[in-house]
């Protein structure tokens, strides 16, 4: 396959109401199929929003939400990627979750870093693993919201082989300028594609604007959204992305024996 289209769900969550959220996760998926995806991704915690009530909402995964979304895969033949708050102990974890065309689940990551600026810590624990896993046979990864600001993730992924990274987001208003920023940061000293959600709208903690994007591994937008609700839609071209790796392997230069000792 030499390219991807994704569709990005810019999703007004409705606050802590899965049902409500579930609902309109339909109509989203239909039309990402209509307009010729092969992935969609939410943003983060969409049936939730970024709650700090987690427990009335955790869940094994897979379970009910998984569910609900593999059912959506297997309806329109497309990879869903979604979140949830996952159960466990001594807290729930913000996990999100790969679903393949045929339902089966491909991958769970959790976050590995919970914003503790937002206190996020005491209500979630960060995982401890970045897997890979296929999309129609290319290497993908995974990263939540606040993981965005720490490049060590990526730089995992990268090594592993990973070409694409989907980042569910709730990032506020106030500092979506490092949002933008930081993407096409983590795209360009990866030479990967990155395709970052993020919700609108408000909930009682922040306002969110949108500005979901879908970048090359040059950290040019392929993709942006505004701040109204509805899907950005792009096409990742990875033959562009393969070429540029080969032209240019600086990740071949890289001298983990030293970063090590520093």
């Amino acid at each position: 396959m030499s390219t991807l289209r994704v569709a990005l769900v810019q999703q007004a969550t409705v606050w802590e109401d899965p049902a409500a959220n579930l609902a309109k996760a339909r109509d989203f998926v239909a039309e990402a199929a209509r307009a010729g995806a092969r992935v969609v991704v939410f943003p983060e915690l969409a049936t939730t929003g970024f709650t700090m009530a987690p427990e009335g909402f955790a869940e094994p995964l897979p379970g009910h939400t998984t569910e609900a979304f593999a059912a959506l895969a297997r309806e329109f033949g497309l990879t869903v990627i979604g979140t949830a708050v996952e159960a466990h102990a001594p807290h729930p974890r913000n996990a999100a979750f790969a679903l393949a065309p045929d339902g089966s689940l491909a991958a769970i990551y959790r976050k590995l870093h919970p914003f503790t600026y937002g206190e996020e810590h005491r209500h979630y624990v960060g995982g401890d693993d970045c897997p890979v896993f296929d999309v129609d046979g290319l290497p993908c990864g995974l990263q939540i919201c606040y993981d965005l600001r720490f490049p060590e993730p990526f730089r995992a992924l990268a090594a592993k082989g990973a070409e694409i990274v989907f980042l569910p987001a709730n990032w506020p208003a106030r500092r979506i300028d490092a949002w933008s920023t930081l993407l096409a940061a983590r795209a360009i000293e990866n030479q990967m594609a990155l395709c970052g959600v993020n919700r609108v709208g408000r909930d009682p903690l922040a306002e969110y604007p949108g500005r979901s994007a879908i970048l090359d591994p040059f950290g040019v937008p392929i993709a942006t959204g505004g701040s109204e609700e509805g899907l950005v839609v792009g096409e990742i071209d990875l033959t562009k992305l393969r070429t540029w790796r080969e032209r240019f392997p600086a990740l071949q230069d890289r001298r983990p024996e030293v970063y090590g000792r520093l």
